[in-house]
């Protein structure tokens, strides 16, 4: 129990480190050798959690109150993809580079400070256990409008009905809160937006993506084709209003 609890204390304090860039990431060619490389740090560092099958039943999995996901479904939250499709390799190597910001109960943390042939040697892992062989193709995010139409998030977020879960404040208290569960019946939580961390980012055009493509294998669904761009973005900026601090308010059209 001690080394259980020593490891789940090391991986917080890893959890602090700040996520590299990712996008300037350069992901090495197709090699076996990379696959048997990866295997090895993931014996290291992820089979407390995710398990030596990937199946998300790892010796330390108990712990959490959000359980590992199984990467055996091959269903990811995290993804620059429609719904239903493949994460990229990039949406995998960044999500195991920050690790899951915003997730209530979670643990994932981050892993920025592996070598970066680390990082994309555990994407080919995560690959292998998903049977992952053609990527999906990630959405285009239109630029970012220059004023914030806070009134027509507002009208949007209560439209899609997002306050059922993620409450009028933001603050993951909506009446169905209590009763949320992912795609294998265990229990889930929804943001709290009111803190600043948001899963996948909380970068406007990240936040964007998460409520397009929404999170798969949880009830977050895709809003892609509920809402026009513009919405999208104006229920972005309102979204992250939430938690923005009072001397760092977005400044919005309230018309």
């Amino acid at each position: 129990m001690r080394k259980i609890e020593a490891l789940f204390a090391v991986a917080a304090g890893l959890a602090t480190v700040s996520a590299v860039d990712g996008a300037n990431a350069q992901q090495p060619g197709a090699d076996p050798a990379l696959l048997e490389h990866g295997k090895e740090i993931y014996r290291r560092e992820c089979v407390a959690c995710h398990g030596v099958e990937g199946d998300g039943a790892g010796p330390g999995a108990y712990i959490l109150s959000q359980r590992p996901r199984n990467l055996q479904l091959g269903v990811f939250k995290l993804r620059s993809t429609p719904s239903g499709e493949n994460p990229t390799d990039q949406d995998l190597f960044e999500a195991i580079t920050r690790g899951v910001e915003g997730a209530a109960g979670a643990m994932m943390p981050s892993f920025a400070s592996l070598p970066e042939r680390d990082r994309w040697a555990l994407v080919a892992v995560v690959k292998d256990f998903a049977f992952i062989e053609d990527p999906g193709k990630p959405i285009s995010v239109p630029p970012r409008p220059a004023h914030a139409d806070l009134a027509l998030g507002a009208q949007v977020y209560d439209r899609l009905q997002c306050a059922s879960c993620h409450g009028a404040d933001g603050m993951g208290d909506g009446p169905s809160s209590l009763t949320l569960k992912d795609d294998q019946k265990r229990r889930i939580w929804a943001t709290d937006f009111t803190d600043g961390r948001y899963k996948g980012g909380a970068a406007p055009d990240e936040v964007y993506t998460r409520i397009f493509t929404g999170l798969d294998g949880s009830p977050m669904p895709a809003y892609g084709s509920k809402a026009t761009p513009d919405e999208l973005w104006a229920l972005t900026e309102y979204v992250l209003s939430f938690g923005a601090t009072s001397t760092d308010k977005i400044s919005g059209d309230t018309e």
